[in-house]
């Protein structure tokens, strides 16, 4: 071997002795998961982002969570991985850092902080605007995972816009990294180590080894994938995808807002769809007849898409998460911070969709309670990652032709507008008033969406979770004649 030869070759061992490589799981590298996205939240104090910057990166150098640290490589084969310096330093941070200062004014006083939304006194919907694209990251934020990986830069980075009543904190990341309840556990483990109190930290647990991979064996025989009697063709699925296509074309563009809905409003919602269930008729027990406050709140926007467009029938996409349906997952003695979201179908003729609020819920309470069984889920995971393995791409093409998609992700549960407790980064209080709800260090309110790039899904709904006066926070990217719509069922609640 010639000596230049040589001197590569241990220079590329010595380069590899200087990374830490870990996988990108096979659902996470999945193509829809290749989206930036920001999650900013609005706190009602003044926070120190100095603080908070160093407890994130703290907080990345703790065991596996380190990996949130890396950077996205492209491997060999041609797939996503992640390569973590062995000592994260000044020009190769755990997380990339910058603070936007306009603690001379309140945010009332910004031209855009003012329109950012906040809770009212009654339901309201509220804009979420381009002109808050400052608030969701620096500008030299990358637009796609490719110049990510092109750039070298962190996976996660912390974007602080402080007024001198309240801070705007963004965090952004590729979606490569985690799902909601990633982010969920972001922010309380962030939360203990501002605290001094790194001992609590939760250990990340299949950081290396996907742990999805191992309850997909089936250790029984298999059932029947039921989603899979509601397929498409070949020849309908073009004719889904047809009929989308000419939907985008021949409709006004979507727009995404915000919803704030008092807890007595949903209240007042839930009675009405609880009422119109026992009105159709007995059901076989209460467990039969119960629907949910997510049931109801996708029944209403399912409502409102359904008479503002031409009759035809629905299918309802919710999301669900497979951390809560599987064993392994639920009694783990640590987090998991991957992706593990899938979908669930819900089928609705034309009449159904345009009539009882009660009777779709009840039809979405049935369609996910059949879907997500602990053996559904198993089987599910099995064909997805039989789809990803074989490149063939994911295959939802199911229901009727003819149906009209929307797209449902309730994240109640992930309850994270009361998952970052930042008391000790508070500087001033922002909000003095009696009715404040929430403590000191907590926010308002929240959402999340894609840096640089729009929304590419059909009609959707987000419920964003509850505040800590038990109001909820919704999100919808709709036609502007849906809103129309769902603004004038919000002036009858």
């Amino acid at each position: 071997m010639c000596p230049s030869a040589s001197l590569a070759k241990a220079d590329s061992q010595q380069s590899d002795r200087k990374v830490d490589v870990y996988p990108v799981h096979s659902l996470d590298g999945a193509k829809h998961n290749h989206v930036l996205i920001s999650w900013v939240m609005r706190f009602n104090d003044v926070l120190d982002s100095g603080k908070l910057y160093l407890a994130l990166s703290k907080l990345l150098e703790i065991g596996d969570w380190k990996k949130l640290g890396g950077r996205l490589k492209m491997g060999t084969r041609g797939k996503l991985e992640i390569h973590v310096p062995m000592h994260f330093t000044a020009s190769q941070p755990a997380v990339h850092y910058t603070h936007d200062d306009h603690i001379g004014i309140r945010i009332e006083e910004h031209p855009a902080g003012s329109q950012f939304p906040e809770p009212t006194k009654g339901p309201s919907i509220q804009p979420i605007s381009n002109t808050f694209r400052p608030f969701l990251a620096p500008q030299d934020f990358p637009k796609t995972i490719q110049e990510m990986v092109r750039r070298d830069v962190p996976q996660v980075w912390l974007h602080i816009t402080s007024f001198s009543n309240a801070t705007l904190l963004a965090v952004a990341w590729p979606h490569t990294l985690m799902d909601a309840i990633g982010q969920q556990e972001l922010l309380r483990n962030w939360s203990l180590v501002l605290a001094g109190r790194e001992a609590e930290v939760r250990p990340i647990l299949g950081a290396r080894s996907d742990i999805l991979q191992e309850v997909q064996q089936p250790d029984k025989e298999e059932e029947a994938l039921l989603i899979n009697r509601n397929r498409l063709g070949r020849l309908g699925s073009f004719m889904l995808v047809a009929r989308y296509i000419w939907d985008k074309l021949w409709n006004p563009a979507l727009e995404v807002r915000a919803m704030f809905l008092p807890r007595e409003a949903l209240s007042r919602l839930r009675s009405r769809a609880e009422q119109q269930i026992q009105q159709a008729g007995p059901q076989t027990s209460d467990q039969a007849s119960f629907v949910s406050e997510g049931d109801v709140l996708t029944a209403w926007a399912t409502h409102a898409v359904a008479v503002t467009t031409a009759s035809r029938p629905l299918t309802v996409i919710s999301f669900f998460n497979a951390r809560f349906r599987l064993p392994q997952c639920k009694s783990a003695a640590g987090i998991y911070a991957q992706n593990m979201t899938l979908l669930t179908f819900t089928f609705l003729s034309a009449p159904l969709a345009r009539g009882s609020l009660g009777l779709i819920a009840l039809s979405h309470r049935r369609h996910m309670a059949e879907q997500t069984t602990q053996q559904q889920t198993s089987c599910l995971l099995r064909a997805v990652r039989d789809e990803l393995e074989n490149e063939r791409g994911l295959d939802w093409f199911l229901g009727e032709a003819s149906a009209i998609p929307i797209l449902v992700n309730n994240l109640t549960k992930a309850n994270l507008i009361k998952s970052a407790e930042f008391g000790p980064a508070v500087v001033s209080r922002g909000d003095d008033k009696k009715t404040r709800s929430n403590p000191l260090g907590t926010m308002v309110m929240y959402y999340n969406q894609p840096v640089d790039t729009s929304l590419k899904s059909p009609s959707s709904f987000y419920m964003l979770g509850k505040d800590f006066a038990d109001n909820y926070w919704l999100m919808g990217n709709l036609y502007p004649r849906t809103w129309l719509q769902i603004d004038e069922d919000l002036r009858n609640m």
